[in-house]
């Protein structure tokens, strides 16, 4: 299969041109699919092929949601790969949150996530509210960019075009700037006076 030129693709897509939707979905499916397995695989879960299928297909009723409005943000400046696969990556977050709803912050910030009060000991209970505590006060140390990030993306739920459009960047620098507003958090947890390396492998 020749290579698809991407703006001519999604000029296709928005004009509903026949054929145009299985085109596109042949040849960015297994893309797709892949950029999803690797968030699923990075965080220690074996994804069943129905699992990343599902995930999967959400990325692509995501790009018909609203009058195709993400296709419509579609810059052609960038590669529509590299822009799909953003995407993917969104949807799979969003999956793994419904999938363990009591976890605030994904798994490479929190380690095995954070229990049920309802299912730990007192001393537990009590640790919990120490770090939790020092998350807060850590969190209070990253920049306003940084914060403004994580809480976007990992408490509100939003998706990366939102989030370009809220802090006023490109939607390609989004991944970058979650990246490196996690590295910061994760790197000053485990150096925060108040954590033990035991706490923090839980938390």
């Amino acid at each position: 299969m020749t290579t698809p030129d991407d703006a001519a693709v999604v000029r296709s897509l928005l004009a509903g041109e026949p054929g145009a939707w299985d085109y596109f979905v042949e040849c960015y499916a297994g893309l797709v699919q892949a950029a999803v397995r690797r968030v699923l695989l990075g965080r220690g879960i074996r994804p069943d092929a129905s699992d990343v299928d599902d995930v999967a297909e959400n990325v692509f009723v995501m790009l018909l949601e609203k009058d195709q409005a993400l296709l419509k943000r579609f810059d052609a400046r960038f590669k529509l790969a590299a822009y799909l696969a953003v995407i993917a990556r969104t949807s799979a977050h969003r999956w793994l949150r419904k999938k363990k709803l009591t976890v605030d912050l994904p798994d490479d910030v929190w380690g095995d996530g954070i229990p049920e009060v309802s299912r730990l000991t007192n001393s537990e209970q009590v640790t919990q509210r120490e770090v939790t505590g020092a998350v807060r006060e850590v969190m209070s140390s990253l920049s306003e960019r940084e914060q403004a990030v994580l809480r976007l993306f990992y408490y509100e739920d939003r998706d990366y075009t939102e989030i370009a459009a809220t802090l006023g960047i490109s939607v390609n620098s989004v991944g970058a700037a979650l990246s490196r507003a996690r590295a910061r958090l994760h790197e000053a947890l485990k150096n925060h006076e108040d954590l033990s390396e035991s706490d923090f492998r839980g938390v």
